[in-house]
């Protein structure tokens, strides 16, 4: 949970909360003088439908009516507009990240009339990330769905594992051995992959990694709540190891620290506990200016942001066009790589607290994620922060990808856009240093003229995070990337449609 959400949480009147959230958050929320609803959670199914045009046989979910369903959606609407209406705030407390495969967005696009606010939250993918310490590039997000002409939809399981120097993850919430049947018949054996039960549950979290073809006789559980399983080579190169204790050199340890885009209090509670309990903290001086108050009284040490350029690599084969676009040469990035990893050791063998400050999920992107390979012989810790992702999600207001028609969203940067432009799925892009108008060239020639598109600039940033809304065919016409910052993001796709993300 960030402070940000807490924050909104303790300055509700109305809170719709199920039980065990209500149970967990009673040490950090008096809830005794708020109107608290139970029984509220998940009534995604049916949303917007006529319950008399569907044929009997798929009138119940869950064993459920359709005419239930909709009589509780219409009940929380109907509470949630009569507190609007006389002054009163309204929080809805969904887990995860609610607009990625939430069963609770359909609110947004109900409450459409209210302007209603979504705090960013981290989903499963940002815990599981945190527990395989995988440094993640291009990544495309699914869930098993199956269709009737599975051969005519490009986004299913067989058709993605073509995208091999992609990470495929996939959201699996039950039949785990029908997903390892079609794993199996379209991965290679020996395709490594990975499976997170419970990402987020320290107490419950499970972990499998190895290669496909062992998924069915290793895996040791089926079916028991969300799994996310990463297919793809980023898993065989992550530093997980199982029980770190067995390889860890010294009493102390290193955590690399998540703390979210944009302002402060999209950090989480655990990354501010462990910023306060940190010996020695490495930071760039505009995290540091950030946490000033959390970082006050400690050794703080500059300048050892961003080295993951040539990590890893022989200079002698780095090409001269490779050189040329960072700011230092390859051997001066090993020095400072090597110069930071013996500070860590030596303070982790002095007992020390050692913390690496990252923004956003430092394992989407993450400029410090090579620190977690480097660091193999020592105790490390992932605390996961949220991505610009999430971010741009709330800031987007609506589901981004749900079980039903919007199955799958590909987190793209400059190389990769047009190797993955052909799904025609809702794609992400995360911009960095390439050029918009390279975008937009490349991705109008596999989309229509009239899809929409998203440039959510600032994410995070309450004071300057902007969302706009254009077409493809009109995008270049509109001068939008006049005044834009360098902290922008572009989605495209058909769910960025008034009401797709319900």
């Amino acid at each position: 949970m960030t402070a940000r959400a807490l924050s909104t949480i303790r300055n509700a009147d109305v809170v719709f909360c199920s039980a065990d959230i209500r149970e967990k958050l009673s040490c950090l929320v008096d809830f005794n003088k708020k109107q608290v609803l139970d029984g509220f959670e998940g009534l995604s199914h049916f949303y917007g439908l006529d319950c008399n045009a569907l044929a009997e046989d798929r009138r119940k979910e869950n064993g459920i009516p359709c005419e239930t369903y909709r009589n509780k959606q219409a009940e929380l609407a109907e509470i949630v507009r009569k507190a609007v209406a006389v002054g009163k705030n309204v929080a809805f407390l969904s887990r995860g990240d609610p607009t990625l495969y939430g069963t609770d967005a359909w609110t947004l696009q109900e409450l459409a009339d209210l302007d209603p606010s979504v705090v960013p939250g981290l989903s499963a993918f940002n815990a599981a990330n945190a527990v395989l310490q995988a440094g993640l590039g291009e990544v495309i997000l699914t869930t098993p769905f199956r269709c009737k002409n599975a051969e005519k939809q490009k986004d299913t399981i067989e058709n993605l594992a073509r995208y091999d120097r992609a990470t495929l993850v996939i959201f699996a919430r039950r039949d785990m051995d029908h997903l390892l049947k079609r794993l199996s018949a379209s991965f290679p054996p020996d395709t490594p992959v990975a499976v997170v039960n419970h990402a987020g549950q320290q107490e419950k979290v499970g972990v499998f990694v190895g290669a496909v073809g062992d998924l069915g006789r290793k895996l040791p559980w089926r079916d028991a709540g969300l799994s996310l399983v990463y297919v793809g080579k980023a898993v065989k190169e992550a530093p997980y190891r199982g029980a770190v204790s067995e390889k860890a050199e010294g009493p102390g340890k290193f955590y690399l620290v998540g703390t979210g885009p944009g302002d402060s209090d999209l950090a989480t509670l655990r990354a501010l506990e462990v910023i306060r309990k940190a010996d020695l903290v490495f930071a760039s001086e505009k995290l540091s200016d950030r946490f000033q108050k959390e970082l006050s009284g400690k050794e703080v040490i500059f300048g050892f942001h961003r080295l993951f350029p040539f990590y890893g690599q022989n200079c002698s084969e780095v090409s001269e066009a490779e050189k040329k676009k960072e700011r230092m040469s390859c051997e001066e990035y090993h020095q400072k790589q090597a110069e930071f990893a013996a500070q860590v050791r030596k303070a982790v063998a002095e007992g020390k607290t050692v913390v690496m400050l990252d923004s956003g999920d430092p394992l989407i992107y993450g400029p410090s994620s090579w620190t977690l390979k480097e660091l193999k012989d020592v105790d490390t810790e992932v605390v996961p922060g949220l991505s610009c992702f999430n971010a741009a999600n709330a800031a987007l207001a609506q589901g981004i990808a749900d079980e039903k028609r919007f199955h799958s969203v590909v987190l793209a940067s400059g190389w990769s856009v047009e190797e993955m432009a052909p799904l025609q799925g809702t794609m992400v892009l995360f911009t960095m240093r390439t050029e918009f108008k390279k975008f937009i060239d490349i991705i109008s020639a596999h989309y229509p003229p009239d899809t929409p598109v998203a440039i959510i600039s600032s994410a995070g940033y309450t004071d300057r995070e902007k969302v706009s809304r254009k077409r493809l065919g009109d995008i270049m016409k509109q001068g939008a990337m006049e005044n834009q910052p360098f902290e922008y993001m572009i989605y495209i796709g058909d769910c960025l449609d008034m009401g797709a993300g319900s």
